[in-house]
C-alpha cells in the first residue's frame, strides 16, 4: 500500500471484502506504538461497550440513571425559578 499526495491509502479489495467494507464505510484510526490500527465503527462501539460494561452493576442501566438525574435537575430549576 502507498500513501498518496493527499494522505490517502487505498485498501486492497481483498481486505475490504474480508471486513465487509463498502463505499462510504466509516473507519476509526489510531496509533498504537508504531502501528496504525483501523477499526470499523461497529467494532469500536462493541469494544467501548465491553470496556464500560465492567463498571456497571448487574441490572443497572445508566440511561435510567441519567433520566433520573435530568428529572431531578429540572425539578430543582422549577423550584428555584
Amino acid at each position: 500500500m502507498q500513501v498518496d499526495s493527499s494522505g490517502r491509502v487505498l485498501l486492497p479489495a481483498k481486505i475490504r471484502k474480508q471486513l465487509k467494507l463498502e463505499r462510504g464505510s466509516k473507519l476509526i484510526a489510531r496509533v498504537e506504538q508504531d502501528q496504525l490500527v483501523l477499526h470499523t465503527r461497529e467494532r469500536a462501539l462493541r469494544k467501548a461497550q465491553a470496556y464500560f460494561s465492567k463498571f456497571r452493576k448487574k441490572g443497572e442501566l445508566w440511561s435510567e440513571e441519567l433520566i433520573r438525574e435530568r428529572k431531578e435537575e429540572a425539578r430543582r430549576e422549577l423550584e428555584e425559578g
